[in-house]
């Protein structure tokens, strides 16, 4: 995947070889080829098969990389599943491997959601901490990223073949909190500047301090870009005194007198041509302080570098003097932003969405910029003011930054969690999943059966509840809305004979809905006074009851599902400890566990149990009539627990190479089964024997597991879901 900068690149060999041999659509070549090959060859897709296969390798690519065959069929197989081509799927999972484990593999996808997809990504890059800042470069034809880390430390990568940069530069000691890119004397250098106030040059391919300045004894720089001004290098840095400052890249050690623009406030920063003329673009808040995430508004202004004065308003080519200087033009000259003149405007953009970071390409003829809100990465042409394209959905991002990739405009995105992603901006069609899911990241699930078809029920950070039938592969009725935040909590009960859906969210409301789609049954439960935290269901004296605590001031409510009403006169002290991990129901009364795998009473208010000799307890299930106890300390091993002796019911499940966050059990052919899941991976095993039976490999974090009446799994892993089946 060369990058290009100004000139047309020519076919690359791995290209020519995977389009014309046709082997995109060979499952066994997907699975068992060299990822690099692969990914080189990706861009020599032509038919609507091809296509397609191309998007599904891209779309977890860089796990590709450094994965297995074993892996790599499965993500293929999920990835294939998320694009909806079900028979592609099926495909790749019946490609033979090798098994890297003496377990077998057992399950295989049958459907999954693609809320996350967009054929738009190109490839992705991994990366080693939490990225907070990003930049690229292009040096002799060679276009490079650079990442800025939580832990201080910079990370560079090949942008054509994905291949680390140098090696791994300590910038600061603290986090990286700004980051640009520029060429110096033909070298790719780094500027970076953290909370020890202290701007730092540095050389790319030798990991080497190259220079260093201060911004002034009482500030420091909290943005960063490069540029270009009478042909030589320049640093521009926005400083927390609500100035910008530019440096002379060369002379930057020199303790030269920088040139000051005051800006005011500077939320975000970055540097374009415009006009012929090199400039600063600022965003603005109108306040000073972060506005609202999602709503807000922010203002893009833009200041010749030159002479530190403002351009005219965007979309109208500037006014020169008449002396033919070809100085942009001064609004303070003409009377400022007050003005009646054609040209009086101040320099602004609206965005429909809070800039976090604003990003563009110097390089290229059409400047771009580029933000970000809590759910979307919008694209702006700063000439004509409009966006281009369509938003691109996204999690979280940290950190973005724009290059022109095979003579198209690029972006690269960096989210909290996960690896550096690159989208394609130009791209017009995209291929669509034909199950989007949900549209921010899914919170919880649950299963139930209702006039025999197996449901799954979710919750996301999108605010909706959707029902989903495991048999017909398919969403079933409408999205149900209705809270104002993301979900917290989600579980079904049978009430009055009738089966219903049970959620919390961070609007503190509780909410009922008709398990066959129907929508909301009666007015919600206002249950605490700020987000719910913890909530489950259970059968208490013989009625169906709601347990809800806040992630406040650890307040307890337990209401009566029935009549809707709460109930009074009930301990609920002891679970408003900040050691109580979760809820659940045994033997008609409810109990709190801490993270310790103590299980309180709170009928009785009592321990109950023995407390198992583990710390880090998983989950309260019931598997062949015993309440059983799961815990798991690091990768020491999942242990099974009878609640009423304390005693372990199984051998240790060990083989999980990460320590595990969630578990559930099931019965799979007459046999227990337990499955646990930790960062992108769920492990499953025999519960009798203590043999893992097999594991299967996610493209992202797994955030919640649930396991089917009939023994399907049902996973949750970013903002989509996906359903696990037994092979055999």
């Amino acid at each position: 995947m060369p990058v290009m900068s100004g000139e047309r690149q020519k076919s690359s060999p791995y290209r020519e070889v995977a389009a014309g041999s046709g082997r995109l659509t060979d499952p066994g070549w997907l699975v068992h080829g060299d990822p690099e090959v692969i990914l080189a060859g990706l861009d020599g897709a032509a038919s609507r098969e091809e296509l397609l296969a191309a998007a599904v390798y891209r779309a977890s690519g860089h796990v590709h990389r450094d994965a297995g065959a074993g892996v790599r069929r499965q993500i293929l197989a999920l990835d294939a599943a998320r694009y909806g081509n079900r028979e592609l799927a099926r495909n790749i999972a019946k490609v033979a491997v090798r098994q890297e484990t003496e377990t077998d593999d057992p399950w295989v996808v049958q459907w999954a959601t693609g809320g996350d997809l967009d054929s738009r990504l190109r490839y992705a890059l991994p990366v080693p901490a939490k990225v907070g800042v990003l930049a690229t470069v292009v040096v002799e034809g060679r276009g490079l990223s650079v990442a800025g880390c939580a832990d201080g430390t910079l990370h560079g990568w090949d942008l054509a073949t994905g291949s680390r940069l140098g090696k791994v530069v300590s910038a600061h000691t603290g986090a990286v909190e700004a980051l640009a890119t520029a060429v110096l004397d033909s070298r790719p250098v780094a500027v970076t500047s953290g909370y020890d106030k202290t701007v730092r040059v540095w050389d790319l391919a030798r990991g080497e301090l190259v220079g260093a300045c201060h911004a002034d004894d009482d500030s420091w720089v909290k943005s960063l870009a490069t540029g270009l001004v009478g042909g030589r290098p320049v640093v521009v840095g926005a400083c927390i005194d609500d100035v910008v400052r530019v440096w002379d890249l060369a002379t930057i050690s020199q303790n030269s007198e920088p040139q000051t623009i005051h800006t005011g406030f500077v939320s975000a920063l970055s540097t374009a041509v415009l006009y012929g003329h090199p400039v600063a673009v600022t965003s603005h808040s109108k306040e000073l302080g972060a506005t609202d995430l999602i709503t807000g508004e922010e203002t893009v202004r833009v200041w010749d570098l030159v002479t530190g004065r403002e351009f005219a308003a965007l979309g109208d080519p500037p006014v020169f003097a008449d002396q033919g200087a070809r100085g942009p033009y001064d609004r303070t000259v003409e009377g400022g932003g007050d003005s009646d003149g054609e040209a009086g405007g101040c320099a602004s953009l609206d965005l429909n969405a809070g800039a976090h970071f604003l990003v563009t390409d110097p390089a290229s003829e059409c400047p771009l910029a580029v933000s970000a809100n809590a759910y979307e990465v919008h694209v702006w042409n700063l000439a004509t003011r409009e966006q281009v394209g369509e938003p691109v959905a996204a999690t979280p991002v940290e950190a973005a930054a724009v290059r022109m990739l095979h003579d198209r405009p690029a972006a690269l995105v960096a989210y909290a969690h996960g690896p550096v992603e690159v989208w394609d901006l130009s791209t017009l069609r995209h291929l669509r999943p034909p199950l989007t899911g949900h549209e921010a990241a899914v919170r919880g699930a649950a299963t139930a059966v209702l006039n025999r078809r197996h449901l799954a029920v979710t919750g996301s950070d999108d605010g909706s509840v959707r029902i989903w039938d495991l048999d017909g592969e398919s969403e079933t009725g409408n999205r149900l809305t209705g809270h104002a935040g993301s979900i917290k909590g989600i579980a079904t009960a049978v009430v009055d004979g009738s089966r219903v859906i049970v959620t919390g969210g961070s609007d503190t409301k509780v909410r009922f809905w008709d398990l066959d789609g129907k929508g909301q049954l009666s007015e919600p439960l206002t249950a605490q006074t700020t987000a719910l935290d913890l909530m489950t269901v259970g059968t208490v004296d013989g009625r169906p009851t709601l347990l809800t605590r806040d992630n406040w001031r650890k307040t307890v409510r337990i209401w009566d599902l029935t009549t809707r009403e709460e109930l009074h006169g009930r301990s609920t002290s002891e679970y408003t400890s900040l050691s109580i991990d979760f809820f659940a129901e045994v033997d008609g009364r409810f109990v709190g566990v801490t993270s310790e795998g103590r299980v309180w009473d709170l009928t009785a208010s009592q321990w109950i149990g023995v407390q198992p000799r583990q710390q880090d307890a998983l989950a309260l299930e019931t598997l062949d009539g015993r309440s059983i106890l799961l815990t798991s300390h690091s990768t020491d091993g999942v242990h099974l627990w009878d609640l009423a002796t304390g005693e372990l019911l199984a051998p240790p499940l060990t083989g999980h190479t990460n320590e595990v966050s969630t578990g559930a059990t099931a019965t799979l052919n007459g046999r227990p089964v337990v499955a646990a899941a930790g960062n992108r991976t769920v492990w499953m095993w025999d519960a009798s024997t203590g043999q893992q039976i097999g594991a299967y490999a996610f493209p992202s974090r797994i955030r919640g597991l649930t396991v089917a009446p009939d023994g399907r799994m049902v996973v949750s892993f970013g903002a989509d879901i996906a359903v696990l089946r037994h092979r055999y």
